[in-house]
């Protein structure tokens, strides 16, 4: 049993900095109805988990970040209700130490509707980092916005701290209907096999979640 659980941590684990730290996990494409054209902010930030980004990504050892950081803050000036472009300059700030000017990207981004900046505030909360206070409802807040707008690492992470009570006594805001529509992913469907694990155990922990009597 104990085996069991250390591997599922170490499944959440592997999913949660693959998304933090630009290591792309299998995503579905999702792009606004009219994005800004590509920028040089997009060949030099664009983050590969991201399911918004318009071309492959960069990972993150790969960034050039005093480029990357020129070119979004051109891009951010020349189109500023681009969310795309303020979370990619949130995301290079962040790696080059500047944690007050990438959290205030993020919150653009997020405030703009983009969906990864909600995960990543969500994710900088629950693993308190970038200097943001740890306070699980607006984790719990930021990941729903996410889920809400078919966030794939968002919806997995917001169950997942939902039946393990990380969410303590926060409202809950996913009805029973978004929850189950959170995971239901094919585990065969899957490609991975530890991600077919984790799909699996959640939706039998979703189940007993579920079955509770109301509190």
């Amino acid at each position: 049993m104990r085996m069991l659980h250390s591997l599922r941590a170490a499944v959440v684990l592997f999913v949660t900095t693959s998304l933090l730290t630009g290591v792309a996990l299998a995503e579905p494409q999702h792009q606004s109805a009219s994005p800004a054209p590509v920028q040089d902010c997009d060949r030099l930030a664009a983050n590969p988990p991201d399911p918004d980004r318009v071309v492959e990504g960069v990972t993150r050892k790969k960034v050039d970040l005093p480029a990357a950081i020129a070119a979004c803050e051109r891009a951010v000036a020349s189109f500023p209700a681009e969310a795309r472009f303020a979370y990619q300059l949130g995301r290079v700030l962040s790696y080059n130490g500047d944690d007050a000017r990438s959290i205030q990207y993020f919150h653009r981004a997020a405030d703009l509707g983009y969906r990864q900046a909600s995960f990543i505030l969500g994710a900088l909360i629950n693993n308190k980092r970038g200097g943001i206070e740890h306070d699980p409802c607006r984790l719990e807040r930021y990941w729903l916005a996410a889920s809400r707008k078919g966030h794939p690492a968002a919806r997995i992470s917001y169950v997942r701290h939902l039946t393990k009570g990380y969410f303590g006594t926060c409202p809950i805001g996913a009805t029973r209907a978004e929850l189950v529509q959170f995971i239901d992913i094919e585990a065969p469907d899957a490609e991975d096999y530890f991600f077919r694990l984790l799909i699996t155990d959640l939706k039998e922990d979703l189940d007993g979640y579920l079955a509770r009597p109301p509190t």
